[in-house]
């Protein structure tokens, strides 16, 4: 039978890690503000956070550009 036609077998890593630190860092008290911060919707946040969306290439470079962190230490968070 096989999966679903466009699934796969990985499962985004989760990326809570990532999300509290920036919030905890930046003293952003919701995702909400960690969106306006960011400059991302507030549906690619979500969808990050509850694992429906990878984290994505751009979104790293978005927290890279925006925080000025290496992309070492976002990955590390993931």
């Amino acid at each position: 039978m096989g999966r679903p036609k466009g699934s796969s077998n990985c499962t985004p890593l989760p990326a809570h890690p990532l999300i509290d630190q920036l919030k905890w860092e930046f003293a952003l008290s919701s995702d909400g503000q960690l969106c306006d911060f960011l400059k991302v919707s507030r549906s690619t946040m979500s969808k990050i956070r509850h694992g429906t969306n990878a984290v994505s290439s751009d979104f790293i470079l978005r927290v890279h550009k925006t925080t000025g962190w290496p992309v070492e230490r976002i990955e590390g968070f993931l």
